[in-house]
């Protein structure tokens, strides 16, 4: 056995932009190649990893061929086709076998995510199987974040994010938001599927932008369906599609394989949405509810820092059903309070001095990277002697 072992790359949202006059901007967004040691945690790696050099999974294979596939797919009522074919039964064959500790994780937290999905998809009149693209670009993880800053569950770039209308800056980042970044989402598959008839290419064009796509139809010779146009598309999305088949049929039929889900942490479902003052504090909700601000920010992911954005009236705050409540009957209590700690805060300006950095000065001042960076709107740690910094101690 070999000591490594090629697991190929996060396929991640590959954003795409449209030039006046130019159709080609669109570009792949990628990360490098993982290779992992047989040591190694591989299951440490959110989203989708694909063995495209391997040719066998260490001898393991789910016993499924082409009339099994499609005598199970017959009872789902699918709009996209489900294609059998080698590799959509190597990628099966992956997700089965290598990658089914992390399969397991996912068919517990679609049981939350997944209804949430098919109400916004149904909305928009989309296929509801259009789900399963988030589970291959964030392994349906809110924090996701590629190294080329792509963020959330369904991996949409700063640009593209802001194109679908979704709040993206120093206080919050909407494409952490389930529920808008689903419509954002909803947008992009609305929009491709005006221009693309089969669906699958519209699912590729998620992955490798519609620049590409119309680059491959030319090549074949003006044929539109996905397997026509497979051999001219980039390898990354060569393999996207048969993985988006591969994870739409073990999500349906993982028992007959002997896969069950395991326990992992699942948001709440009992949550209501209360207006929440631009004027109020999180430390002061979190008090007067009795909730820690670490909680009450994982039922709000698309909060950035520990303050309540300031570019907005309201901000519609997620809470437990109960909480909810309380919040309505104490608002006079968390506006006092919030007072309270505001009158606490005093702003100090911090000149930068050569040989310092943001975690030195974050931890003199007993404050965070994060909020100083919050504070001054910096996108990355990088400062330079002279620079004037806010803090608020």
């Amino acid at each position: 056995m070999a000591k490594l072992y090629w697991l190929g790359a996060f396929l991640l949202f590959s954003q795409w932009a449209v030039a006046e006059g130019d159709e080609s901007v669109a570009e792949m967004k990628t990360d490098s190649v993982l290779i992992v040691s047989e040591e190694t945690d591989k299951d440490r790696c959110w989203g989708l990893m694909f063995c495209p050099d391997i040719t066998e999974f260490e001898n393991d294979e789910i016993p499924v061929d082409s009339a099994l596939f499609f005598s199970h797919v017959q009872s789902l009522e699918f709009q996209i086709p489900l294609d059998f074919n080698s590799e959509v039964k190597r990628f099966i064959d992956y997700f089965g076998t290598s990658w089914q500790p992390k399969l397991k994780e996912m068919i517990t937290l679609s049981q939350y995510y997944f209804p949430i999905y098919e109400s916004i998809l149904d909305k928009n009149n989309l296929p509801l199987e259009l789900k399963y693209v988030s589970v291959i670009e964030s392994a349906l993880n809110p924090y996701a974040v590629s190294r080329s800053g792509a963020v959330g569950l369904w991996q949409f770039m700063p640009y593209t994010g802001k194109l679908y209308h979704l709040q993206i800056d120093r206080y919050q980042d909407e494409r952490r938001d389930v529920y808008k970044s689903t419509e954002a989402a909803c947008g992009y598959f609305s929009d491709m599927s005006k221009i693309f008839d089969d669906w699958l290419v519209v699912i590729a064009s998620y992955n490798c932008g519609p620049g590409n796509i119309r680059k491959a139809i030319n090549r074949a010779g003006g044929k539109t369906g996905f397997w026509d146009i497979y051999p001219y598309l980039p390898s990354q999305t060569q393999h996207y599609i048969p993985s988006f088949i591969a994870v739409a049929y073990l999500m349906n039929f993982y028992e007959h394989y002997g896969i069950f889900p395991t326990e992992v942490s699942v948001p709440r479902t009992d949550i209501l949405e209360v207006n929440c003052s631009k004027d109020f504090s999180l430390k002061a909700i979190a008090q007067v509810l009795e909730i820690s601000e670490a909680d009450i920010k994982k039922l709000n992911p698309s909060l950035k820092g520990d303050v309540i954005p300031q570019n907005v009236e309201d901000l519609k705050l997620k809470l437990p059903e109960d909480l909810a409540y309380k919040f309505i009957e104490n608002q006079e209590e968390i506006l006092r309070l919030s007072n309270e700690y505001k009158a606490e805060v005093k702003e100090v300006i911090y000149v930068v001095k050569r040989g310092d950095s943001l975690p030195a000065i974050a931890n003199h001042h007993g404050c965070s990277v994060t909020e100083i960076k919050d504070w001054n709107n910096l996108s990355s740690n990088l400062i330079h002697p002279g620079k004037r910094l806010k803090l608020y101690l």
